[in-house]
């Protein structure tokens, strides 16, 4: 394998530096950002146009279709070209890396096995586990020619401990496990908590067995099963150690003592085994008495009232999920804003124009006048932007690069998308290429008209804002609602 790889890469190089004697100025107008594998389009072109592919690919019309709608351009040829490019450089691109990754695990394994399979296996270390290897044999006769090859698999078993490491290792392993055997306990003399039965000891390949000597006391999980002993009871468990065909037994004294119980456990326990007694004493009775003191402590009784607080925090929480949910909508309240605002300033600015146009401007002056003035006084006094004047700040800027005044003033009713602004528009473009002798009249009605039309927005939002006063005021009355009912019903359930 290590040949083959090393021939596919040379193969590859050959190849690309051949493909940079035809590269006849490729890489030079290519967009790098964009095709990031550019130094691979070369040799991508070279080998589709030798081996003839480019042309079939170049007929695949569904792939060109794709193309031509993402890059809307005059190149729509060359860009289906850098397309298949694209592809066939990603593609010598893995067989290139896969080479290469290929050839360097050849030759380590050829390494590995002239340094370490000489005439040997080593062993896995002790703790490591049994492997298995697959290796291939060859046999050859001396006398004839036979030969056999073959594959084999073979265990290979972890290293065994020499006595003395056995002995090493048990001399550290007893102190570890009678350590992790305390879990939560002080020493070995005053064990009051459940012991940690550990399974094995880490890297040794040691595993290990419990055995209680009174399962009264432990159980085989470690856990005391002795609550009741009033004082101190000694006693021990072994643990019993296995490697491989070793076992050792190691017994560890214990000294047990009676589980530590403050004076609020016992009271609770006295409380629990009173109220057991008395229900089952007075099952039979409608009612039953709970007790009203234990030993020196009185007891008083109530129940538990609903907590509205914790109600009302949750009711809080839901709420910011479902604005954080709805905020989107705010972006439309934003656009409706907007274009009220255009359609409030609409009699001012046609108002504005009339006036402009019968004291002898032209419909550009006017205009110039309108929207610099408005850039004039927005820059002194920091005012509120207002998007209509802003509009016309853009086709006055257009109109200043030598666009024709008829397309400035039609996309300015384009982009404002309100009728009123497009009527506008219209007037003046008929204005422009025809010519109107009534256009001052025209401007004056449209002036009336805009401003009746600014009274009825003017009467409409104040009826939009009476309207949403509704939905504080329904919410308020739920609050309310929910305060009063909420109490009432958890009262009549008790």
């Amino acid at each position: 394998m290590l040949y083959v790889s090393i021939i596919i890469l040379i193969l590859l190089i050959c190849f690309y530096l051949i493909s940079l004697r035809h590269n006849d100025g490729m890489l030079s107008e290519i967009d790098r950002q964009e095709h990031r594998l550019y130094i691979l389009y070369p040799m991508a072109r070279l080998l589709l146009k030798k081996t003839g592919i480019e042309k079939k690919l170049l007929k695949k019309l569904d792939i060109s279709r794709k193309v031509r709608a993402l890059y809307i351009s005059n190149y729509h040829n060359s860009q289906i070209k850098l397309y298949w490019y694209k592809k066939t450089s990603l593609l010598l691109l893995l067989i290139f890396t896969f080479s290469c990754v290929s050839m360097i695990t050849s030759v380590k394994e050829t390494i590995t096995m002239s340094q370490t399979f000489e005439a040997s296996l080593i062993r896995p270390e002790n703790g490591e586990g049994d492997r298995n290897l697959i290796l291939h044999f060859r046999m050859e006769s001396n006398n004839d020619d036979d030969v056999y090859e073959d594959e084999i698999t073979i265990k290979n078993k972890e290293r065994v401990y020499t006595e003395n490491e056995w002995n090493d290792v048990l001399n550290k392993a007893i102190p570890y496990l009678e350590q992790q055997l305390l879990g939560d306990n002080e020493s070995l003399d005053y064990i009051d908590k459940d012991l940690n039965l550990i399974k094995s000891i880490p890297g040794t390949g040691i595993t290990l067995e419990w055995i209680p000597k009174d399962y009264r006391l432990i159980s085989s999980n470690g856990k005391l099963m002795g609550n009741d002993i009033d004082e101190a009871t000694v006693s021990s468990i072994t643990a019993i150690l296995r490697y491989k065909d070793r076992k050792v037994e190691h017994i560890i004294p214990l000294t047990i003592w009676p589980a530590k119980v403050n004076n609020k456990d016992l009271l609770y326990k006295e409380l629990q085994d009173i109220l057991d007694i008395t229900e089952e004493e007075t099952k039979t009775a409608k009612e039953w008495r709970l007790p009203k003191r234990i030993g020196d402590y009185s007891l008083i009784w109530k129940i538990p009232e609903e907590n509205l607080a914790l109600t009302i925090l949750l009711l809080g929480f839901i709420g910011s999920i479902l604005l954080w949910v709805f905020m989107d909508r705010s972006l439309d309240e934003k656009i409706k804003e907007r274009n009220k605002q255009m359609l409030l300033d609409y009699p001012d600015i046609i108002n504005k124009f009339n006036l402009l146009v019968n004291a002898g401007m032209t419909i550009r002056q006017a205009w110039a006048k309108i929207a610099e003035d408005y850039k004039e006084k927005n820059t002194l006094r920091k005012g509120q932007v207002r998007y209509a004047y802003e509009e016309m700040l853009v086709t006055l800027n257009e109109l200043k690069l030598g666009i024709p005044e008829a397309n400035a003033y039609e996309q300015f009713g384009i982009r404002t998308g309100l009728m009123p602004y497009m009527k506008f528009n219209s007037l003046l473009v008929q204005n422009l290429k025809k010519g109107n002798k009534n256009m001052v009249e025209m401007l004056k009605q449209e002036a009336m008209e805009a401003f009746h039309e600014r009274k009825e927005n003017t009467k409409r939002i104040g009826e939009e804002a009476s309207t949403k006063l509704l939905g504080p005021m329904m919410l308020m009355l739920l609050i309310v609602l929910i305060i009063i009912l909420i109490p009432a019903f958890v009262n009549f359930n008790v």
